[in-house]
């Protein structure tokens, strides 16, 4: 019986552990984060200075959900998040330049894709949110932009979101939505500076007061 307790108490410290250790979400400790042709081995670095063959570039939003309301606010369904980008082309390739993941509030949260890769004809690469992962909210979004030659077919790009588990089952898709290309040089969400403004009545006020104050110390 003396054994028995000291045995039960480190179980069940062992078990909170785990059970701590599992509900962290640490990005580094996952596959998802790494250059997508790690677990893709169709998928090959371009170098930067063939990139000149592909004239034409294209850029997709894609909506996601990292979870979904299920009967209030205070209610969620956490979901897993595929991005699903395919080469329609059956005689072109495409290149996937930039796969960012961004925020309900449109904050860029990581980049997909470290260097542009190739997709050949009629191929398919996947991007993967865990369903642990729940830094995008439900207002979540990806960014797909690509290159191709002035003939290529656009990519098809869709997002599956799945849940299972706990005796519900649920899955759906978004299609991606087309964008304007971004202009060269454009900056990026997260390379832009903060740009503070100040108000206008706010300044005139200010000048008006610094001038008073001249005109009293100054009869």
């Amino acid at each position: 019986m003396r054994l028995f307790r000291p045995l039960c108490l480190l179980a069940l410290a062992s078990s909170i552990l785990v059970f701590q250790g599992c509900g962290r979400y640490n990005p580094a400790a996952i596959g998802e984060v790494d250059s997508p042709e790690l677990w893709q081995p169709h998928l090959k670095q371009i170098d930067s200075k063939d990139l000149s063959a592909y004239p034409r570039h294209g850029r997709a939003y894609v909506p996601v959900y990292s979870h979904i309301y299920t009967e209030g606010r205070d209610s969620v369904l956490n979901l897993a998040e595929t991005v699903s980008v395919r080469n329609t082309d059956d005689v072109n390739p495409i290149v996937i330049d930039s796969v960012r993941y961004q925020s309900t509030t449109g904050k860029s949260i990581r980049e997909y894709v470290s260097k542009p890769v190739l997709l050949e004809p009629m191929a398919t690469a996947d991007f993967v949110v865990r369903l642990d992962d729940t830094s995008g909210g439900s207002g979540a979004s990806f960014i797909v932009e690509w290159q191709g030659t002035k003939t290529v077919n656009p990519p098809l790009i869709e997002a599956i979101m799945i849940s299972t588990g706990s005796g519900r089952n649920l899955s759906f898709v978004c299609r991606a939505v087309e964008m304007p290309p971004a202009k060269p040089g454009a900056a990026r969400i997260e390379d832009k500076p903060e740009i503070k403004t100040e108000s206008k009545i706010d300044s005139k006020s200010e000048a008006e007061s610094a001038s008073t104050r001249a005109s009293d110390t100054n009869p």
